[in-house]
């Protein structure tokens, strides 16, 4: 199933927009780009976001803990269904704790969004990291 160019770019364009006002700390932007019934993971075993005050929860704490330079969606597949989208990715997010160096995460992405009809908005969010006790060409650690 596909979207049509523009609801893509469209879809593309929240993308880029959570990754800036998530790097710019603009907590009233993310709020606006998520869905009031947001649900989804981060890659912190506590990182569970059940609804949208868990989200605000989340990126206060994320905020708080880091100043992000880059959100980068890259190696996107986007797909769809009338108001409804789904797409995974890449994600680098480039970011730096006070007293270290500059650091990189290199995740992956998933995220549903639908279309309120003027705008699309985030309605399920995942972002996880690869397994690193897991040998390329194994599905299990330790095989």
């Amino acid at each position: 199933m596909t979207l049509t160019e523009t609801q893509n770019a469209e879809v593309i364009e929240t993308m880029a927009a959570y990754g800036t006002a998530y790097r710019k700390k603009d907590k009233k932007t993310l709020s606006a780009l998520f869905s009031p019934d947001i649900s989804g993971f981060g890659s912190g075993p506590d990182e569970v976001i059940a609804d949208h005050k868990d989200f605000i929860r989340q990126i206060k704490r994320d905020m708080s803990q880091a100043t992000i330079l880059l959100v980068e969606f890259s190696d996107r597949k986007i797909s769809g269904e009338g108001r409804i989208a789904w797409a995974t990715s890449t994600c680098t997010i480039t970011f730096t704790v006070e007293g270290t160096k500059k650091q990189i995460l290199r995740g992956r992405s998933t995220m549903v969004l639908r279309n309120t009809g003027s705008r699309w908005v985030i309605e399920q969010f995942h972002f996880s990291m690869p397994y690193g006790g897991q040998a390329e060409g194994q599905s299990f650690p330790g095989a």
